[in-house]
């Protein structure tokens, strides 16, 4: 289910398989480029009352706007590889926070990467609250599902090297602008990355904090180094 209007909007510009739109009675002026949207697709839209929109919304204050969406997370055997390279992907490792596993796709789709995978652990990226942190980019990027063990198995087949973030990894640099094909892997917010990714990992990487600050956010450290990474490949 994607709730609000510019979610829905976005949803509905992405060419995802929207199934259905409904609208509460108080909210079809505000949503009246959405209805004329799905109208010219052959989407079938309802009104409701605001209290029966209400009790079906996932939100604490519903906007009065949301589109049932057929969709589903890709296998790995399914994803289609970009032609030309450097390739980066994003490989979510237990993150929890649904808020932050949407807003990490949003910002490997803005950045470039090819790829996001959520392996087992993190939140299911078909939750209400993904799809709202993901602004419509759950729908235009490759998203993959898939355990620890699969995903190994898929790296070393395609040649892709994998990067953890880590506290105490080093920090990007001017000699990966050459790097190949990376998936840069982020972690559980309190736990960070499993620790089999010790004796699996190319590389630990890190952002660069003054001493004594906490860890960062983990959906920040993740555009960070995103935006490190395909700023390199440049």
């Amino acid at each position: 289910m994607a709730e609000g209007r510019r979610l829905v909007e976005d949803v509905l510009a992405a060419g995802a398989k929207v199934t259905a739109v409904l609208v509460a009675d108080d909210a079809r002026e505000h949503a009246a480029a959405v209805l004329e949207t799905a109208g010219r697709r052959g989407v079938p839209a309802e009104t409701a009352t605001r209290r029966e929109f209400d009790e079906l919304a996932d939100t604490d204050t519903p906007s009065g706007v949301l589109a049932v969406v057929e969709w589903r997370p890709l296998a790995l055997a399914e994803v289609r590889r970009p032609a030309a390279g450097p390739r980066r992907a994003l490989v979510i490792d237990g993150v929890q926070d649904p808020g932050n596993v949407g807003t990490m796709i949003r910002t490997a789709d803005a950045f470039g990467a090819w790829l996001t995978v959520a392996l087992d652990g993190t939140a299911d990226v078909r939750g209400p609250k993904v799809v709202r942190g993901s602004m419509g980019a759950l729908f235009r990027h490759q998203v993959a599902a898939a355990t620890f063990e699969e995903w190994l198995a898929y790296a070393a087949r395609e040649g892709v090297a994998t990067w953890v973030a880590a506290t105490r990894g080093e920090p990007l640099g001017a000699r990966d602008r050459a790097a190949p094909d990376v998936a840069l892997v982020i972690g559980n917010e309190g736990q960070g990355v499993r620790p089999a990714w010790g004796t699996h990992a190319a590389r630990s990487v890190a952002v660069p904090m003054r001493p004594g600050a906490e860890s960062l956010n983990a959906a920040v450290a993740a555009g960070i180094l995103l935006f490190e990474l395909t700023r390199a490949g440049t």
